[in-house]
């Protein structure tokens, strides 16, 4: 009845309510949080719990109006920072992020609050092989991997991301011998699931690693289970063995396998024709991208 449901949405306001007072009283001592990540991470669970009351809200009122015209005002505000950019903690680390607008659900990130500046939500890392990245279209869709570790976000994500805001991406290499090169492109951004995540644009070049990635603007994505190249009969992810924006078929196969610098075999390995070219797997790939202003 009408009177039951007031009675727990009354019941959940209470329970709001002071969970906004606790997430006050922790506002106040953030200074201290930022030197405990162990604090940091219960906080983001609170806002977690509370994101999880407001939908509770929602489904049992439903979007209710009062006199004036307006929705009453029974929800907690749901402010997760839209990306890396906006995380207020300075330490790179794991953080919870929501793109905006128009996107429902928050996820996690790794945040590079080191590397120029700081900012930067990393998409993809690899560094010692531990994760293999020769893999079917739904784990790049959603993601794998540890995101302490070497992993891929995910295209979902990263569609999510690049279609919120303007991102610039950099994509830093090293190599077996210790030197580190990178290419920067001012406007990255792929299209959503129905276009098969397309990489709609780069933007400029420019670094020191060359251009190994232009190529592939306007390709979709194609995975060992989704031929999605131009490669005519043939299949670029079965045949590089990674996942990739692939055209007939890559200057650059970074979901590649992992391979240690000079080998025999060609173009299959984590490789970028411009730095090192198709015989020599890379020792280190890290793509980072970053809300423009």
């Amino acid at each position: 009845t009408l009177g039951n449901i007031e009675s727990m949405v009354v019941r959940q306001s209470k329970v709001i309510s002071t969970l906004q007072s606790e997430l006050e009283m922790t506002s106040m001592n953030v200074s201290h949080l930022l030197s405990d990540s162990g604090k940091i991470y219960r906080v983001q669970q609170t806002l977690a719990t509370t994101e999880i009351l407001n939908d509770f809200i929602i489904q049992l009122v439903g979007n209710k109006v009062d006199a004036s015209g307006s929705s009453r005002q029974l929800l907690v505000s749901r402010e997760f920072p839209s990306t890396c950019a906006d995380v207020p903690e300075r330490n790179s680390g794991v953080r919870l992020i929501h793109p905006q607008p128009g996107f429902k659900d928050s996820f996690e990130a790794f945040c590079d609050q080191e590397y120029e500046g700081g900012g930067w939500t990393v998409i993809q890392n690899r560094y010692d092989g531990s994760v293999h990245f020769y893999r079917g279209w739904n784990e790049f869709e959603n993601g794998f991997g540890d995101l302490r570790g070497e992993f891929w976000l995910g295209l979902r994500k990263i569609h999510e991301l690049t279609y919120a805001k303007k991102h610039e991406l950099h994509i830093v290499l090293e190599d077996f011998e210790g030197k580190t090169v990178v290419a920067k492109y001012s406007d990255f951004r792929v299209a959503g699931p129905e276009e098969k995540y397309t990489l709609k644009s780069l933007g400029t070049f420019s670094g020191d690693a060359g251009d190994s990635l232009t190529s592939a603007v306007n390709m979709k994505f194609t995975t060992l289970d989704a031929d999605n190249d131009t490669h005519g009969p043939g299949n670029c992810a079965v045949d590089y063995k990674g996942g990739w924006w692939y055209t007939a078929c890559h200057e650059s196969n970074l979901n590649g396998l992992y391979m240690k610098g000079k080998v025999e075999v060609f173009a299959t390995m984590m490789c970028w024709k411009t730095f090192k070219g198709y015989n020599y797997g890379l020792k280190r790939s890290r793509m980072m991208i970053r809300a423009s202003q």
